[in-house]
C-alpha cells in the first residue's frame, strides 16, 4: 500500500519541486517570467554593519582595480583602454579611501590576494571588448546599488561621507560605459 502511494503521480494542481509548477511547453516565455524566480535572491540591497560593508567594498574595489588594469593593457580599442584607465583611477581612489577609513576605525581588511584573476576572460579582441563593457556596466550598477543601500542606513558618518564622494565618480564611469561603442 505504501509503495502504491509513493509511486502515484501528484495531483495536477500540486506544483512540482522546487516550489513552482513546470513552465508551459510552448515556445513563448511564461507569463510569470517578469517576476523573480526566487525572491530570496532578488531582494534589494539593505544597509549592513559598517565594518562588514567596508570589508566587502574593499574586496570589490580590489577586484575592480585588477579588472581595469588588465583591460587597460589588454584591450585593443583606444576608447576601451581610456575607459579602463578611468575606471582604474576611480577604483584606486575608492580603495585608498576605504582602506584608510578601515584602518582609522580598527576594522578588519581582507587579506591581499597576489594570485587574483580577472573577471573578464580574454577572447578575440571584439568579444573581449564587448565582455568588458557588459561586465563593467553590471559591476558599476551593483556597486552603486550597494552604496545607496548602505547610505540609506544609520551607519558611520565618515563612511557615509566617503561613499557619497565616491559615488559621483562611479556614476560618471557608468554613464561613460553606457555610451561606449565598439
Amino acid at each position: 500500500m505504501t509503495l502504491v502511494l509513493l509511486l502515484a503521480e501528484p495531483a495536477a494542481s500540486q506544483p512540482t519541486l522546487p516550489r513552482r509548477p513546470d513552465p508551459p511547453a510552448a515556445s513563448a516565455p511564461p507569463a510569470e517570467q517578469a517576476q523573480p524566480t526566487d525572491p530570496l535572491f532578488d531582494r534589494p540591497y539593505e544597509a549592513t554593519d559598517d565594518a562588514g560593508f567596508v570589508l566587502h567594498a574593499v574586496e570589490t574595489a580590489r577586484q575592480g582595480l585588477a579588472d581595469a588594469r588588465a583591460a587597460e593593457s589588454g584591450l585593443a580599442a583606444p576608447a576601451l583602454r581610456s575607459a579602463a584607465a578611468s575606471i582604474g583611477a576611480q577604483q584606486q581612489s575608492t580603495l585608498q579611501k576605504l582602506e584608510a577609513l578601515a584602518r582609522s576605525k580598527g576594522w578588519r581588511l581582507p587579506q591581499r590576494n597576489p594570485e587574483r584573476t580577472v573577471s573578464v576572460p580574454a577572447r578575440g579582441a571584439a568579444r573581449t571588448g564587448a565582455d568588458f563593457i557588459v561586465h563593467q556596466i553590471a559591476f558599476h550598477e551593483n556597486m552603486l546599488a550597494q552604496y545607496r543601500a548602505q547610505l540609506s542606513g544609520q551607519g558611520d558618518a565618515e563612511l557615509r561621507r566617503v561613499l557619497r564622494a565616491e559615488m559621483a565618480g562611479h556614476q560618471k564611469n557608468l554613464q561613460m560605459l553606457l555610451g561606449l561603442k565598439l
